[in-house]
């Protein structure tokens, strides 16, 4: 093999490892992030610095060496520690919406997206973490499901999130639950809209009693 070939075929092997790695990383936020505004916003201001360092470690490297593993947790980690994490479905709670009928006028008013806060007019302040992604076509308790109950496509995705009590042990009574304390909520975002469904209890599923559920509320972005 002459030299203009083996120089070519290591030039291609670096180019090669650092695009699997932005493909890697587009696709953990595809699956994490349902706004593709949300997905470029945080692929530029944090996987776009890794993504760089791995651009100029691919062409420092020797002949052969771009497919080794360690070479790549190196470059990731930078000099100065692990490459930060992939934020999670928290970046996409932002926003503030209004009312989309009277039911839910009368009974919280205003929703406001704040980090992981969700903050409704009537007084009521949620803060939550992420559970897991739903699939609409998913029972939320016995022959109840998401698409039925909130008129979506079966594959539409339903963001479950656990409402975590503002001090340990110390749940927070929730006006939207007749008082009693929330222990989680479901998304639905689509467009200019979103719905928000509350739950007494934090594990959704079939086995869910249909009491479980406070109720269903729909608003509109202003």
């Amino acid at each position: 093999m002459t030299a203009v070939p083996a120089r070519s075929q290591s030039a291609m092997k670096r180019l090669a490892g650092a695009l699997s790695f932005v493909c890697l990383v587009l696709f953990l936020l595809a699956i994490e992030q349902k706004h593709t505004v949300a997905a470029w916003e945080t692929l530029r201001d944090e996987a776009g610095p890794a993504v760089r360092r791995v651009a100029d470690w691919a062409g420092r490297l020797p002949s052969g060496a771009a497919d080794g593993l360690e070479g790549l947790k190196s470059a990731v980690a930078g000099a100065d520690g692990p490459a930060a994490a992939v934020p999670g479905s928290d970046a996409i709670l932002k926003g503030e919406y209004g009312p989309a009928d009277e039911p839910t006028r009368a009974a919280a008013g205003s929703l406001t997206f704040l980090g992981a806060e969700i903050r409704l007019e009537n007084g009521d302040t949620l803060r939550t973490r992420p559970l897991r992604i739903a699939a609409a076509r998913e029972s939320y308790s016995a022959d109840q499901t998401f698409a039925a109950r909130l008129n979506a496509p079966a594959d539409a995705q339903i963001e479950l999130r656990e409402v975590v009590a503002p001090t340990r042990g110390q749940a927070a009574p929730v006006v939207l639950c007749g008082g009693e304390p929330a222990g989680a909520a479901a998304l639905l975002h689509r467009r200019d809209r979103v719905d928000l469904m509350l739950f007494r209890v934090r594990t959704i599923g079939p086995d869910t009693p249909p009491a479980a559920l406070c109720g269903v509320w729909s608003f509109t972005a202003r």
